[in-house]
């Protein structure tokens, strides 16, 4: 059992634990109302160019269509640099673990291209997977990150290097819930987008559907990025928001439970004093 003074420091700990906790949670409150307000002005038109470029790749060919390409895939998985956050980078981990060994069984090759510390981490310990490109998630998002890193993807696909390009990320739902998802972003007429359903049978395309097909892939590209990043980063956020509130709201009953039984053995320990003192004065009084 612990003593008196154990039990005191535990709580003293304990108590600078929930400080800690309560601090994060707050700063990542703060975050996350930024990082919402950004995923939500920039998810409509992300569904919008993505449904546009849909509806331009059927039944019209392009360049890129008519490309050899070689049958690798290229994964690109977006986690945090740090952890803390509750299960937001086991289900991104575990996602693109599930689409290597599934490319695995079939006998095909992946490329990755890893944004954050955490995925790159875990896939090399448990893949020996080909490693297109790493960088660090890092704090601030701007388009001329996204614009940098679909610098760097992109001539992967045009030059036939891959046959399909998937993402793996956490997708924003709200500040308590984040789902992990697996997008096929390349070669379009494969791409799962919601706007697909979106009837333009009857839209009228001027130019032509390849001039503007070759005109906005670039841009589509580059905007999927960006969206994938805004969605991990407001993810992220409301992760760790959760996590540190558990975590303080367990400080708080571990707190109590430690108070209880140091009160417990602070009043055992007076009693045994009292009874010792007691003991001691009956004994003076009978001799």
């Amino acid at each position: 059992m612990a003593s008196i003074k154990d039990l005191k420091k535990r709580i003293t700990s304990t108590k600078n634990t929930q400080q800690t906790t309560k601090a994060m949670k707050m700063v990542s409150a703060a975050k996350l109302r930024r990082a919402t307000d950004a995923i939500l002005s920039q998810r409509p038109y992300a569904q919008e160019i993505a449904s546009l470029m849909s509806a331009l790749s059927e039944g019209s060919s392009n360049d890129s269509a008519n490309v050899s390409r070689k049958p690798v895939s290229l994964l690109v998985a977006f986690s945090s640099d740090r952890g803390l956050c509750g299960g937001y980078n086991s289900t991104v981990i575990k996602a693109a673990s599930q689409f290597l060994t599934e490319k695995a069984a079939e006998g095909k090759a992946v490329k990755c291209v890893f944004v954050g510390k955490k995925v790159q981490e875990m896939i090399k310990l448990r893949f020996k997977a080909d490693v297109a490109h790493y960088e660090e998630f890092g704090q601030k998002i701007t388009f001329r990150r996204a614009t940098e890193l679909a610098k760097k993807i992109a001539p992967l696909y045009d030059k036939g290097e891959v046959d399909e390009v998937v993402f793996v990320y956490n997708e924003f739902k709200n500040a308590i819930t984040q789902e992990v998802r697996t997008e096929k972003v390349l070669p379009l007429a494969e791409a799962s987008t919601d706007a697909k359903k979106t009837n333009r049978d009857l839209a009228i395309f001027v130019p032509s559907k390849k001039a503007l097909y070759d005109s906005l892939a670039s841009k589509y590209f580059t905007i999927q990025i960006f969206k994938a990043f805004l969605e991990a980063q407001a993810s992220e956020h409301g992760a760790r928001m959760g996590a540190m509130e558990n975590a303080t709201k367990n400080a708080g009953d571990m707190i109590r439970k430690l108070t209880l039984q140091y009160n417990k053995q602070r009043q055992a320990g007076i009693t045994k004093e009292l009874l010792e003192i007691i003991a001691g004065s009956e004994s003076q009084k009978t001799a």
